[in-house]
């Protein structure tokens, strides 16, 4: 690559999920390094984080919506109530769809960004910049949805379910928001319609990413045969940039070796599977600290065995560099961060992509996996003392660090988005700016009348 760079202004559609942000974050503060200029354009709930991080910020779907508060009314238990909230949720999603496609198509046009980062779970992405016209490129911050995330679940021992009501709702999310079907689809392609464009399964051919960029490393893959000419690893997004400050009671600490808890802040964390990770470590001559991720309060859990230290939020980078032993939901932040460190696994996936991630860290010998589903104590003290007692997992995540560590992830992201925007820069004989001036003006009409 040529040592003359241009500067770039990119918009960044991330999603508010902690795991996403965090990476997406880290992503910008990088590209930012190097010169560029980044606006987040999000909900205005992530803006003090994002801003903190010294990015700027453009609020989307600032007026509230009625949905949420038409959801807090149903509350009531049974069948009834679990379709309730199923339909709830399809209409939630539609609707932030469609928000995010009106309101982004318009704040791209007045930031006047060059290109567009898009995470791949955010669905309107692509279709925003196919309207304006902009260059893209798509960020996969776990494995990628093409992927699969629930093909190897008989690896993971993945049986997220306690009725048969949970697994059509995961397979409503599969095949609606993952693989882009059903009434997200319906939605996404009324939109394009009025907009003037083709429906989204011909999107790709007609309007492609420059880029899909993946902060899985290649390393920790199963093997695969065929990849897009246009698809990159790079490993993990990691720094040494400090997090936000977070109170944490480190004179609690007594100085045994430590065992760290942590099962993200997803929705799915069920509050039942702290107290068996506590009764499994109870008899062990370590320091069980668990972080609650923010889903519920250290005073709902008083006595639990073995009096763990028990934090809402934690310190997760500094306690990761002290923990002998991870115990995660097997979300890509928590595990790639762990395996940055260097430090053996036991995985419990809970949800989403958590199945296909443990069914890779279980494929390298550096983790034990255990399904949700039928969890004990007894079986969590089987894995922890296994993993604690066998070398060969701690040897596992030790290789796999060294292999990160040489990967440098921001670094090769941010040379890939920097290449392919040259690129098509050159191809298009003027800079990447005209995009502003060339958008599709029978979708200015068309949005301008929604």
């Amino acid at each position: 690559m040529s040592t003359e760079r241009t500067s770039w202004h990119f918009g960044v559609m991330s999603f508010t999920g902690t795991g996403h942000l965090n990476s997406m974050i880290l992503l910008s503060q990088h590209l930012k390094d190097r010169g560029h200029k980044i606006t987040f354009l999000e909900k205005p709930k992530i803006e003090s984080r994002v801003r903190h991080a010294g990015l700027d910020f453009y609020p989307i779907g600032v007026a509230k919506s009625p949905l949420k508060e038409k959801n807090a009314r149903v509350s009531s238990p049974g069948l009834r109530s679990q379709l309730s909230t199923l339909r709830f949720n399809l209409k939630r999603v539609a609707q932030d769809l469609e928000m995010y496609l009106h309101e982004t198509t318009i704040a791209l046009r007045q930031t006047k960004v060059d290109a567009l980062l898009v995470n791949e779970i955010a669905l309107a992405g692509p279709t925003v910049a196919q309207i304006v016209r902009l260059p893209y490129f798509i960020v996969s911050t776990s494995v990628p949805h093409n992927f699969g995330w629930n093909d190897l679940s008989w690896l993971s021992g993945y049986k997220y379910s306690e009725s048969w009501f949970s697994l059509l709702d995961a397979a409503f999310l599969e095949n609606s928001a993952l693989r882009m079907r059903g009434p997200i689809r319906r939605e996404l392609d009324a939109y394009r319609r009025t907009a003037g464009l083709e429906p989204f399964r011909k999107a790709q051919k007609s309007f492609p990413q420059l880029a899909h960029i993946t902060q899985l490393p290649e390393c920790l893959d199963l093997p695969r045969s065929r990849l897009p000419e246009n698809f990159h690893y790079t490993g993990p997004f990691a720094n040494q940039v400090a997090r936000p400050h977070v109170d944490f009671p480190w004179n609690r600490l007594d100085g045994r070796p430590i065992i760290y808890a942590s099962l993200g802040t997803t929705r799915n964390v069920q509050a039942f599977v702290f107290r068996l990770v506590s009764e499994a470590c109870q008899n062990l001559d370590l320091q069980l600290v668990i972080s609650l991720g923010g889903r519920f309060d250290p005073e709902m859990f008083p006595d639990l065995p073995g009096n763990p230290l028990v934090t809402k939020y934690a310190p997760q980078l500094e306690l990761l560099r002290l923990a002998t032993i991870v115990i995660t939901h097997g979300g890509p932040n928590t595990v790639f961060e762990t395996l940055m460190e260097g430090k053996p696994i036991v995985a419990i996936p809970l949800a989403l992509d958590q199945p296909a991630v443990a069914a890779r860290l279980r494929r390298l010998g550096i983790a034990e996996v255990l399904p949700v589903m039928r969890l004990s104590a007894r079986k969590i003290h089987r894995a922890v003392t296994k993993v604690l007692d066998d070398p060969s997992y701690r040897a596992a995540a030790v290789k796999m660090q060294t292999k990160l560590h040489s990967l440098h992830g921001l670094q090769r992201a941010a040379d890939v988005i920097e290449e392919a925007l040259q690129h098509h820069a050159a191809a298009r004989l003027g800079p990447v700016a005209d995009h502003h001036r060339e958008a599709d003006d029978r979708a200015t009409i068309s949005l301008t009348a929604r």
